[in-house]
């Protein structure tokens, strides 16, 4: 059976953070990883001998934060150990 609903307007997904594993840290290189082209640095998770790293990008609400993400892995494309 379907059901209509009322119509409703919904904003354009928006990133809200990024996570880089372990393994990945590892590959581009933990103090390059440390140093983004962000406002804040991220947020260490995991374990302390194999840190994932956790990089906050915004609330959800400002589309600015697609720019953010951008930077960021642009910035970490160009690390690698």
């Amino acid at each position: 059976m379907w059901r209509s609903c009322a119509p409703s307007w919904a904003p354009p997904p928006v990133p809200v953070a990024f996570t880089l594993g372990a393994r990945d840290v590892r590959a581009v290189g933990l103090a390059h990883c440390r140093r983004p082209p962000l406002p804040t640095g991220p947020v260490p998770v995991g374990s302390a001998a194999a840190p994932a790293l956790h990089y906050p990008l915004g609330d959800g609400t400002d589309p600015a934060a697609w720019t953010a993400l951008k930077a960021l892995t642009e910035h970490l494309r160009t690390g690698g150990g």
